[in-house]
């Protein structure tokens, strides 16, 4: 009787339940149609520096610690990973915050970098970078 009873508990005590369905991916865009007037001084140049000096090329030890946002280097946006293992683009966007914080601009038109990089040993490396470029000033926004 007891196999019995331990037979049928074992047989109907577990259960698994699957349940699927059909999906799709869904893409959201979003567009906006504005227009930015901007005046751009020629007569006079940005420039702007910023290092970083990296343990193990990966940890950041010394270096800038403040950063311009939405620097994008002539491509839509930057890919995620680029963004978080990229040595340059993080010293890159700290000398573009640079060069922007010591001026009155609200963008840098045309930016130049010129990177430079030392890889001393496997254990150290240092990111210097300067950017040049045009201050530029929104006059307006506009709806298209």
């Amino acid at each position: 009787m007891k196999k019995i009873f331990i037979i049928f508990l074992l047989s109907f005590g577990c259960t698994s339940i699957k349940k699927s369905h059909l999906n799709s991916s869904v893409e959201i865009s979003v567009k906006s149609d504005l227009k930015a007037v901007i005046e751009v001084d020629t007569s006079k140049k940005l420039i702007g520096y910023a290092s970083g000096v990296y343990l193990f090329h990966l940890f950041k030890i010394s270096g800038d610690d403040r950063f311009g946002d939405g620097v994008s280097y002539n491509q839509k946006e930057t890919p995620f990973f680029e963004r978080i293992f990229s040595l340059t683009h993080s010293v890159k966007s700290a000398a573009a915050y640079n060069a922007i914080r010591t001026s009155r601009a609200d963008v840098i038109m045309s930016p130049q970098y010129v990177i430079e990089t030392n890889n001393w040993n496997p254990l150290y490396k240092q990111v210097k970078v300067k950017v040049t470029g045009f201050p530029g000033k929104i006059v307006s926004i506009k709806n298209l």
